[in-house]
């Protein structure tokens, strides 16, 4: 018998595509809801009379279900021969049900074991989100409704954007903070309630004042508890009372003004305690309806997570608001505890990250917290817990399996294909399977990927500011995933000023572009831009104003905008043109930055000035080694990397204005040589503030400073990739921001394509294309990579 499964929104939408399927006479395994609709098991009702093998184990306990539910005890009903004809009937249904339960968990079984030996993708998400400290239970029922077909980088957005929607948070700490509010902290002994409770009592000060809050304590238990609320209640000043049954609770909270907030510290209490069930009662019986917040440890293992969660959600007592996080530095993985909070619906309201009152005390937003689930856990901490792909294969047991391919469908696939190219490209002859492989490379590229899905939402038509903003933030999100999921650790910023001529627009507008890269110098994401001009000032984050803020409030933007989502990853910003304005800011904040200034450029000298031309002069450098291994691109200064020589040299130097404080900064000299002649090809000065980095080396702000000046190739592909979006704008009614990020986004990607040393197949591929042997120019990348999009756009169709 070959059992199908079958999903719909509701059950009539399941039970239409079961009937499609297998016709009218279906045999319904079973019929189950299941996150967002309903879950449908079902099979050919004509495969059900046909005996089953003997060493398949679900045809068997089909059998079985079916002599019981007949109340005739048949040999295949073994395990349940002893049930008597004469028994209540709540018992005989009660065995019904569990028989039923064990064949829909054996079935269960078999489908998703199959589903991970037919879809590779899957396998390796299941092993990374495992990783991260996810439970199966969950992965099961999110994964079994990933769409098909997805490569590994779709599959892990897809992944990240299902726990986003379905993690609950606290909408709003004001919508916490009401006057006459009472919230209880429960949870096991040592997770730290206390703490927390000092913590939320000073948010609740710094919103109200003192006078509107009280603590109560329920632990008189613990030796030294009640003194340790008591110190933190008079630095707040603010009142602290010890309670030790209901009768006492009941009458305290009556002597407290309606208007007054109540916070409540109880003693912890093991989740395995008989006594867990009687604190619920005491809170449940204190004659004013008290919120319950549970105190989840994140440093716990993900079982005992789950025990503390069932325990105190079904003690009897009034129902769990929600959670708090507690211990969050304390553990090396944060999923557990988003897990738990997903699988019992309890909303997080806080996270607690350290022992200090207030400021150990976060409160986030569900992005933020799977932001922080999968960028906390370091990439090389290995999971010891969780199974290899050496162990996931060992227990599949089966190898990757490919469907087989119909010879004759594979030609007439490849003869349309080629016919598409051929017309497309005035071309003789291509190799469909070369195409396939190379394109196949913009999945694997965050940038490409990004570009592809850019130039496809143009054919949808116009974005409103709320979509492109989320999809600014999903970039940003995935180029520090990108980072923490490799070796380097370190996000380069970069961000530079292009002018444009618009059509319709008197005079010349200027954009800022922000795009990101590794260390290495591999293209990531352009997650924010800026446009300026006649027209006013926007950018692709829904903004919009009528007058152009000045150049160095817009560049403090966009740093500002990406420090305030890059979580814990380390980020150096890479600036262009001499503006000691924007670097005191940045120096204040503490933000680590590298700006590129020009030969002529005047600074602070021991006992004067002097320009960076006539220090260059006087200056020792020395050579970086191992230039070819570090940098992930195929040239530099239009030669192979492996004929260069790169040479640094560095001093201390100050920015001196009147009226504002010394700025000291590091002066770094680059000097990019031949390797055989020793000609010198580009002398470049940048200055530096290491910020919080104190190993950052000359050679690493070497490396960056030439990659700075290569990636304003991604500049001059803005104005051609800008003008191949607005002949579709024109038809479709794209607002500015869409033309602007699309544009941002097809310039990013062809200069991946042109510098990327992982890219030259794909290179090749797009001169092919374009019928061209030599270099291609601006205007003809951005014509090749459009061109390619939609030849993947058919490959994908054929």
């Amino acid at each position: 018998m070959s059992v199908s499964r079958f999903f719909g929104s509701t059950s009539r939408e399941a039970m239409r595509q079961v009937r499609l399927a297998l016709g009218p006479d279906a045999l319904i395994v079973s019929n189950r809801r299941v996150n967002g609709g309903v879950e449908i098991l079902a099979t050919d009702a004509t495969a059900s009379a046909t005996p089953a093998p003997v060493s398949m184990p679900v045809p068997e306990q089909s059998q079985a279900t079916a002599s019981i539910a007949d109340s005739a005890p048949t040999p295949t009903a073994a395990p349940y021969a002893g049930i008597n004809q004469q028994q209540q009937p709540a018992e005989l249904m009660s065995a019904i049900g569990a028989m039923r339960g064990a064949l829909e968990n054996r079935i269960d079984e078999l489908l998703w074991s199959n589903q991970l030996q037919r879809a590779p993708e899957t396998l390796s998400l299941f092993q990374s989100l495992l990783g991260y400290g996810f439970s199966t239970a969950l992965l099961r029922a999110m994964l079994k409704r990933m769409p098909a077909h997805l490569n590994d980088r779709a599959a892990f957005e897809w992944a990240r954007h299902e726990l986003d929607t379905h993690l609950p948070v606290l909408a709003s700490e004001d919508r916490l903070w009401q006057p006459g509010l009472a919230l209880a902290l429960v949870g096991p002994t040592g997770v730290g309630k206390t703490t927390t409770i000092a913590k939320l009592a000073a948010r609740c000060v710094k919103r109200f004042g003192p006078d509107k809050l009280v603590l109560i304590t329920t632990d008189t238990y613990r030796i030294g508890a009640h003194e340790q609320l008591k110190i933190y209640a008079d630095i707040l000043r603010v009142p602290v009372h010890v309670v030790q049954d209901s009768a006492g609770l009941r009458q305290l909270l009556l002597s407290i003004r309606p208007d007054q907030i109540i916070l409540i510290d109880n003693v912890g209490i093991s989740q395995r305690d008989c006594f867990v069930a009687d604190q619920a009662a005491l809170l449940a019986s204190a004659g004013r309806r008290i919120q319950r917040l549970l105190a989840l440890n994140a440093s716990s293992h993900g079982d005992t997570l789950d025990e503390v969660a069932r325990v105190y959600k079904t003690d009897g007592g009034t129902p769990l608001s929600g959670c708090i996080i507690t211990k969050v530095d304390e553990a090396s993985r944060l999923g557990p505890a988003l897990d738990t909070a997903i699988r019992y619906q309890l909303p997080v309201h806080y996270v607690s990250d350290g022992q200090k009152v207030p400021e150990n005390l976060r409160f986030m937003t569900a992005k933020q917290l799977v932001d922080m689930a999968f960028t906390r856990t370091s990439y090389n901490s290995k999971a010891l817990y969780a199974p290899t792909a050496g162990d996931l294969a060992a227990l599949l047991s089966v190898a990757e399996q490919k469907e087989p391919v119909n010879d004759a469908d594979e030609q007439a696939r490849k003869q349309k294909l080629t016919a598409l190219v051929m017309s497309g490209a005035g071309m003789r002859k291509v190799d469909v399977d070369g195409l396939r492989q190379h394109t196949s490379a913009i999945e694997h590229s965050l940038a490409l990927s990004a570009a592809f899905d850019g130039w496809r939402d143009l054919s949808v038509g116009p974005q409103d500011a709320t979509y492109l903003a989320e999809q600014a933030e999903d970039l940003m999100r995935s180029a520090l995933h990108e980072v923490s999921e490799s070796p380097e650790s370190m996000l380069l910023s970069s961000y530079q000023s292009v002018n444009l001529a618009l059509e319709n627009e008197q005079g010349k507008s200027k954009i800022l572009l922000t795009t990101l890269c590794t260390e290495r110098g591999e293209a990531l994401a352009a997650p924010l831009q800026q446009l300026a001009g006649p027209m006013g000032w926007l950018n692709t984050v829904g903004e919009h104003v009528l007058h152009e803020p000045q150049w160095a409030d817009q560049l403090l933007q966009a740093v500002q905008w990406v420090e305030q989502r890059r979580n814990a990853t380390p980020i150096m910003h890479m600036l262009e043109g001499f503006t000691p304005a924007v670097w005191q800011v940045l120096a204040a904040e503490g933000t680590a930055f590298m700006a590129s200034v020009p030969l002529g450029s005047r600074f602070w000298h021991e006992n004067g000035t002097t320009s960076a031309a006539a220090r260059i002069k006087q200056m020792q450098f020395h050579a970086v080694s191992d230039l070819s291994r570090k940098l992930q691109l195929q040239q530099l200064a239009g030669q192979s990397i492996p004929s260069l020589t790169l040479w640094v040299a560095k001093e201390r130097v100050a920015i001196r204005q009147r009226g504002v404080a010394e700025l000291p900064l590091e002066l770094i000299a680059v000097r990019l040589t031949d390797r055989y002649s020793g000609a010198v090809l580009r002398d470049s000065v940048v200055l530096v503030n290491a910020g919080a980095f104190t190993q950052l080396s000359d050679a690493d702000v070497a490396m960056w400073a030439v990659l700075q000046h290569e990636q304003r190739l991604v500049g001059r592909l803005v104005a051609p990739a800008w003008r191949a979006v607005q002949e579709e704008a024109s038809t479709q009614g794209l607002s500015v921001a869409q033309q602007l990020r699309t544009s941002a986004l097809l310039a990013l990607a062809g200069s991946d394509v042109q510098y990327s040393s992982q890219r030259q197949g794909l290179y090749g591929q797009l001169q092919t294309l374009l019928q061209q042997r030599g270099a291609l120019t601006a205007p003809k990348l951005i014509e090749a990579l459009l061109r390619c999009f939609a030849l993947k756009e058919a490959l994908q169709e054929a």
